[in-house]
């Protein structure tokens, strides 16, 4: 069960990489659009989604605690499959954010 919620930990680290380098262009489409005095309220809501998804990450990698010492069998499979159900809510988090700047950076490029 550990090594599954770590390899499922690994993936989710792909997913917020990926969710960054989707901010930062928002980031950069928000201060363009600024300087054109346009609207910025879809860029801030999905730069928001895109840093509560990343904040969530970081919560629950500085709360996992895989040190299972001096526990019983049933205390450790209960521990990491709460942590497995969590680190899969990050991993929401980040796919539907990173999806919906995604959706939002294409048709910004077909414009």
């Amino acid at each position: 069960m550990q090594k599954q919620v770590l390899d499922l930990h690994e993936k989710v680290m792909a997913d917020d990489e990926r969710a960054m380098m989707s901010k930062m262009k928002l980031d950069t489409l928000i201060m363009q659009a600024k300087l054109a005095k346009a609207d910025t309220t879809v860029l801030n809501n999905l730069r928001v989604k895109l840093n509560d998804a990343d904040d969530a990450m970081g919560n629950w990698m500085a709360n996992f605690t895989p040190d299972y010492t001096g526990k019983g069998h049933e205390d450790v499979m209960r521990y990491f499959t709460d942590q497995q159900t969590k680190v899969q809510l990050v991993d929401s988090l980040l796919l539907n954010a990173s999806k919906q700047a995604s959706a939002y950076l294409e048709n910004i490029k077909k414009k």
